[in-house]
């Protein structure tokens, strides 16, 4: 508990606040006036002091003020007690004096001890300070050490002794300084030399050896003793060694997966590089973009691809597929899905014949579970005529403006099996006309499922996205139909919002009516 000082020239007021803090456990002092209160402050400093404000002699209100104007005593929390001011009063001389509250007479013991309790006075601890030097030096994994010029000797702590192994807590400075790393004795030398020669404290890295040969990275400082209560040095330097080998080592670690992460990262983008197409490949009549977003915490290659390509009759094939699995790497099977597409398309681009040979060429060649969904759309910008066959993708969506020039988004349904299952399957065609200025859009899964997350976004959320997108940024400029690219980056970014994509996001935009440039 705390010792106050009690102040107050009244007899039995003083005895009523000594009796109720004795019984909570405080220490307790007494003064009559504020003369004797400042002679028992030199004499045993008090955690607190409650006084009274009018006395004869030296009031409360001076006592305050001097307590407050010596550096040894402007800490000590103060409290007003008076039964002759008013709280509006009272309130402007205690904040003047900086004095922490205020008891007014008569006062209720429940309000008196919780002043007292409200005080930030320094609380006692029962543990004693040498017992809770140990225990932080064992949880630090750190040692004191102290250096005697005149012997030229190092005392270390018992726990700094355990730490390195030491046969003793008493070495010679040549026994020491052997342990030492030579690459690090400059370090220590320059230390020492420095510290003793202008008295500022210095901190270093150094490796050391221990006792059984084993390297410890220590972080030491390094201080000059003085003799107490002066600043005169003695021939002492001291200090305290910590052990951060484990700390170094965790954190080394860490930088190396940050590497190799890195590494393996730009793997991922060379390879996505090589096999997605730098610039898709278009004709007259028809815009055409991609936005491909990288899911950024995964570390394999993702398996999502997108493709256009121009096809006899001034046609434009567009693709847009996933390969799924566990065994096989989905990576490696999308390069080989993505060049037999190509091959198929360019020898007959029928949207629903296209995905039935790719189906059947992965039935033929699996070897596990891996499969793939895919869309693929033939639109021929002559008619707007545009064809499109699904094989168990996401729904895409068609956006084009209606009769009074608003944005109608529609989801284009149904859709065939995935492909690479059933070796006989089939896939419905759908068959619609692309008006001037419509929008196609087809997209992966990873732009709409978020594992663990029920709020993600479905297809008919995209519909609405796109349909937005392309009012806003076709009414920002009208006339000027919006650019496939911006409409890709615009699902892209209001679809996702703040989420992290779990999987790898591929959008493709078909826009009709225009010359691709």
């Amino acid at each position: 508990m705390a010792t106050v000082l009690v102040v107050d020239d009244d007899a039995l007021s003083r005895e009523f606040v000594c009796t109720l803090l004795g019984y909570r456990g405080h220490q307790i002092q007494e003064a009559s006036d504020g003369d004797s209160a400042l002679a028992s402050v030199e004499r045993d400093r008090p955690d607190a002091v409650i006084t009274d404000v009018l006395m004869p002699g030296l009031d409360g209100y001076e006592l305050a003020r001097a307590l407050r104007g010596r550096p040894t005593t402007r800490h000590i929390p103060i409290v007003f007690s008076t039964a002759h001011y008013g709280p509006d009063e009272i309130r402007a001389l205690a904040d003047a004096c900086d004095v922490h509250d205020v008891i007014f007479k008569p006062a209720h013991p429940a309000t008196v001890l919780a002043t007292i309790d409200r005080l930030p006075f320094p609380r006692q601890v029962s543990v004693h300070p040498a017992d809770q030097v140990v225990e932080t030096q064992r949880l630090t994994r750190s040692g004191t050490w102290e250096l005697d010029a005149a012997s030229n000797t190092i005392v270390v702590s018992a726990e700094l002794r355990d730490l390195l192994r030491l046969p003793s807590m008493t070495l010679g400075m040549d026994e020491f300084t052997r342990r030492v790393h030579p690459d690090d004795l400059a370090i220590l030398t320059t230390m020492t030399r420095n510290t003793w020669r202008t008295a500022s404290s210095g901190i270093v890295q150094l490796r050391v050896a221990d006792a059984d040969g084993v390297v410890r990275e220590l972080i030491v400082s390094c201080r000059t003793a003085r003799l107490h209560g002066s600043s005169t040095p003695t021939g002492t330097l001291w200090g305290v060694a910590q052990d951060v080998t484990s700390i170094r080592e965790d954190l080394r670690t860490s930088v190396q997966v940050q590497t190799d992460w890195q590494a393996v990262r730009r793997t991922i983008e060379a390879f996505h590089r090589a096999v997605l197409p730098g610039a898709l490949r278009t004709t007259a009549g028809v815009d055409v973009a991609a936005v491909y977003v990288p899911a950024p915490e995964r570390l394999d290659i993702g398996a999502a691809w997108y493709d256009a390509m121009p096809v006899h009759g001034d046609r434009v094939l567009l693709s847009v597929g996933r390969v799924a699995g566990h065994d096989r790497h989905p990576g490696a099977v999308m390069g080989h899905a993505l060049a037999a597409l190509r091959a198929y398309a360019y020898d007959d681009p029928d949207p629903a014949g296209v995905l039935v040979r790719l189906n059947r060429f992965l039935t033929d060649t699996a070897q596990d579970d891996t499969f793939a969904t895919a869309v693929v759309a033939l639109f021929d910008p002559g008619t707007g005529r545009l064809r499109v066959a699904n094989g168990g993708h996401p729904a895409p969506v068609v956006v084009s403006p209606d009769r009074a020039g608003d944005a109608v988004a529609g989801l284009l349904t149904p859709a065939g099996p995935a492909v690479g299952i059933l070796a006989s399957a089939q896939f419905p065609e759908l068959d619609l006309r692309l008006p001037p200025g419509a929008m196609f859009c087809s997209y992966t899964d990873g732009l709409i499922d978020r594992h663990g997350d029920p709020t993600s976004a479905g297809s008919q959320h995209v519909a609405r996205i796109a349909a937005q997108a392309f009012r806003r940024i076709d009414s920002a400029e009208p006339g000027r139909p919006p650019t496939a690219q911006l409409l890709a980056e615009t699902i892209v970014r209001e679809v996702l919002g703040d989420a992290t994509p779990d999987d790898d996001v591929c959008v493709a935009v078909l826009r009709a009516g225009i010359d691709g440039g």
